[in-house]
């Protein structure tokens, strides 16, 4: 890309970005969007913020904007038994009202930037909350998507939303003027459909036309966000240092090169530098390793997120040591010691694996990394022979620790 393309984008995104912030009076739940959407540009606390705000004034004051305010929030980081409780409350009350009022569609029905927040709240709750929601929106959304006065972008949402809630019954739009929308959805995870890699990076390519071309002033703020996420998004996924893109067998591959750059790991017998010290770096437990492997993928992954926690299961909510979203790859570590059994690797991996990849996620799938640090190398095949059987994981590695520390 040339550096005049490059500034003619950059302008572009900050036209963007001057578009969203110039609209002070916004719903509560078009604000939750924004921040879930851009929720890598804006400060995390504020989508909190409004989740507390909004499950407090739900107990006064019942409003369809408060909940989906609160189910953005659940999807992008998870609910404290509070706000959890007001989203379960509320979901029932909504659930039970009808989509016309004398006649006339009710203030939701044509409300898709809500609708998807309220179905993401349903998700993020699970079981019965699903069931009811999914039905209820397919009492009217359909009809919703198709009134003339809906933009392709909405019907978009729309789809997201049914898609979220275990509906194909609309499909996701295929308009080329919405090919940033689609990708700001995958951005985060709720596109409907598989998309492969041909079908995204042809809309991302649409998506830098769409940004060139088009007037910022002539988008709705909402819309505007979708279209800066999807660029944001853009220049986050494609890895910085790899040409192209990267496959799930060329991460497997890198994290297979670990060894050889262990052979230059720190452990000194003695100083090296005049009036220095002799320095180890220790790799005691889990943690250790998981650092060692985000200072491995970090600069390759701009996107790359450490400890990051997904919907809740119940009373139970994942959370991964390592994700790449762009990739929708999940990488598990697991620290071998000399007392552990191997097969504690195998049963907490496939216990990790079922919690992650719940029907209804599209998260490509597991990489589980071992070290071993009892260098048990015999063992090292069967144990990821029967790894890779477990359903969800695409690969194992193990690495033993190296002979030197000793």
């Amino acid at each position: 890309m040339s550096t005049v393309t490059e500034v003619l984008l950059q302008d572009a995104a900050d036209a963007l970005w001057r578009r969203v912030m110039s609209v002070p009076e916004l719903s509560p739940s078009d604000r939750a969007f924004l921040a879930w959407a851009l929720h890598k540009d804006t400060p995390r606390d504020d989508l909190v913020a409004l989740a507390t705000t909004a499950a407090t004034n739900f107990s006064t004051t019942r409003s369809y904007h408060d909940l989906a305010t609160i189910g953005y929030a659940a999807h992008a980081s998870g609910l404290n038994e509070g706000q959890a409780q007001a989203l379960r409350h509320g979901l029932k009350w909504l659930c039970g009202r009808s989509a016309e009022i004398a006649g006339e569609p009710a203030p939701f029905f044509t409300d898709a930037v809500a609708l998807l927040g309220v179905a993401l709240g349903a998700c993020f709750l699970l079981g019965d909350e699903v069931v009811a929601t999914s039905q209820w929106m397919l009492g009217f959304v359909p009809r919703a998507a198709k009134l003339p006065a809906i933009e392709a972008w909405q019907r978009c949402l729309f789809s997201a939303a049914l898609h979220a809630l275990g509906s194909t019954e609309l499909p996701l739009p295929t308009d080329v003027g919405v090919a940033d929308v689609r990708t700001a959805l995958r951005a985060r995870s709720v596109a409907p459909g598989e998309a492969g890699r041909e079908e995204a990076e042809a809309d991302e390519r649409l998506t830098l036309g769409l940004l060139k071309q088009q007037v910022t002033e002539d988008l709705p703020v909402v819309r505007a966000a979708l279209r800066l996420a999807a660029f944001s998004w853009i220049r986050r996924s494609a890895p910085v240092i790899v040409p192209g893109r990267i496959t799930t067998p060329d991460v497997l591959q890198l994290l297979d090169r670990v060894p050889a750059g262990l052979r230059r790991w720190t452990w000194e017998e003695k100083a090296l530098t005049k009036g220095g010290e002799a320095r180890k770096w220790h790799v005691d437990h889990e943690y250790h390793v998981q650092n060692l492997l985000y200072f491995l993928l970090a600069p390759v992954f701009p996107d790359l997120k450490d400890e990051e926690y997904f919907p809740s299961l119940g009373q139970k909510q994942p959370r991964t040591d390592l994700f790449i979203p762009s990739m929708k790859l999940i990488i598990e570590v697991k620290f071998l010691r000399q007392t552990d059994k191997v097969t504690k690797v195998i049963d907490e991996v496939g216990s990790d694996t079922s919690l992650y990849l719940v029907k209804g996620t599209d998260y490509s799938g597991v990489i589980a990394f071992v070290w071993d640090a009892s260098r048990r190398v015999e063992e090292h095949t069967l144990l990821q022979d029967g790894l890779r059987q477990i359903r969800g994981v695409l690969g194992a590695v193990v690495v033993p620790r190296p002979g030197k520390m000793s």
